[in-house]
């Protein structure tokens, strides 16, 4: 009997237990989870964050149940559930990009960590991709007239940015290991092989924790991560009379006169920098535009000034005519997708926002073709709710606000050119 009752105080002890920490994520992620004392007071202060000293602090915080942030957080070799819908999508220059969309509490778990914290963090003047108040044009705008620009992409750019790495940008911003340990979880997904054994689906990993494409949180880590690198880069540009900017994965660099005589060395020393700064130069994506063709940034002509390729806005202004004349969008597309409305729509706002004066009479006549044909573009975020936002004393950052800028929500503030998926365009999946 006194064994027994040993036996049931243990369990209601680690019932009690389990109520109020979390001690256990998974295998090889679990050491630092009862380290709560060692958050940074001085750098959290300095990031505008508040500290947060326990996981049931977090869950209370992020208004759900510490079993609900463990089952959110936890690190398995093998599962019957996946908190990530995967499915791809094509891409502009061929091949599929892979999407792994969270499912909606993860996805909500996502958002508060965006808004309550991310967001809150200064960025480089250079990063223009999922920025506040920048877009396409105001990456491409300071390469205009440039007699040579550098394109460069980043290959794998999001996969690339592996679980510890996460975890060191979230220790640097002031959080201790176990905070740090949950949020880099919430944030990074295993590789796994989906396996059916007698009828049952099971996830079993088959690869390190990385960033997700299509997670809300993913464009604000990497440009987080991504400040040293920008920083390396405009110092070097200035140094050599370059000018950079940096839009997610895709680096411009340009430069006229003089600049140029040091082309070759100046191409050495960006390529040394990008594999320090661990990432990898996309062989296949990497263009030198000189003096006489034509120079695009972002998808957007810089020669003189801001504009559409010609030879492609023609071919529109012929099907929004095809498609008036006619009635009818049977057997038409634009680019990859599968909804021409849609892409109809979102190449209109394109046009408008890199050249308004064209823009207006294109939007006009794409508006009066999409209620022709009833189109209804709604997209609901099910998973994002009102954050009520984490109330701390208001601070003054010593960093100067001239060289670093606030990161926002602002995937769905980003236009691109078409829309690739019937139900939402690839650049809005980290809304």
């Amino acid at each position: 009997i006194a064994r027994k009752e040993k036996i049931e105080a243990a369990a209601k002890a680690w019932a009690r237990k389990k109520e109020k920490e979390i001690v256990y994520l998974g295998e090889n992620v679990s050491a630092g989870l009862n380290n709560l004392q060692d958050s940074d007071a001085e750098r959290l202060k300095k990031n505008n964050l508040t500290d947060i000293a326990s996981a049931e602090q977090l869950a209370a915080l992020m208004k759900i149940e510490m079993g609900q942030l463990r089952f959110l957080s936890y690190h398995r070799a093998v599962s019957r559930v996946s908190h990530y819908k995967k499915f791809t999508i094509p891409k502009k220059t061929g091949g599929v990009r892979t999407i792994s969309a969270p499912m909606p509490k993860l996805k909500t778990a996502q958002h508060w960590i965006l808004e309550n914290i991310l967001d809150k963090i200064l960025l480089h003047d250079a990063a223009h991709g999922f920025v506040n108040k920048k877009s396409i044009v105001t990456n491409a705008t300071p390469h205009l007239k440039s007699e040579v620009v550098i394109n460069i992409d980043l290959k794998d750019f999001f996969p690339s940015v592996h679980y510890p790495r996460v975890k060191g940008m979230f220790r640097k911003l002031g959080y201790n290991e176990a905070i740090s340990t949950i949020f880099s979880l919430i944030c990074t997904e295993a590789e796994q092989d989906e396996v059916e054994i007698d009828g049952v689906k099971y996830y079993v990993k088959d690869g390190n924790r990385k960033l997700p494409q299509g997670a809300p949180t993913s464009p604000a880590i990497t440009n987080i991560i991504c400040r040293k690198m920008d920083a390396r880069f405009t110092g070097l540009s200035k140094k050599y009379g370059f000018a950079y900017t940096r839009y997610a994965d895709d680096l411009t660099f340009s430069a006229s006169g003089d600049a140029l005589l040091k082309l070759k060395q100046f191409i050495a020393l960006v390529k040394k920098v990008i594999s320090s700064e661990r990432f990898t130069l996309h062989p296949d994506k990497f263009k030198v535009m000189r003096k006489g063709a034509r120079k695009e940034v972002t998808g957007i002509v810089v020669n003189e000034k801001p504009a559409i390729e010609k030879k492609k806005l023609k071919k529109f202004r012929a099907l929004l005519f095809q498609i008036e004349k006619e009635g009818s969008i049977a057997g038409k597309k634009w680019g990859n997708s599968k909804n021409l409305l849609a892409a109809i729509k979102g190449y209109s706002n394109f046009i408008n926002m890199v050249d308004p004066v064209k823009g207006k009479s294109l939007i006009d006549r794409a508006n009066k073709i999409l209620e022709q044909h009833k189109f209804a573009h709604v997209i609901v975020h099910k998973a994002k709710p009102k954050v009520e936002p984490v109330v701390i004393q208001k601070t003054t950052s010593t960093v100067s606000q001239s060289q670093y800028v606030s990161t926002t929500t602002a995937a769905t503030q980003q236009v691109a050119p078409e829309k690739t998926d019937s139900k939402k365009p690839w650049w809005k999946f980290w809304s």
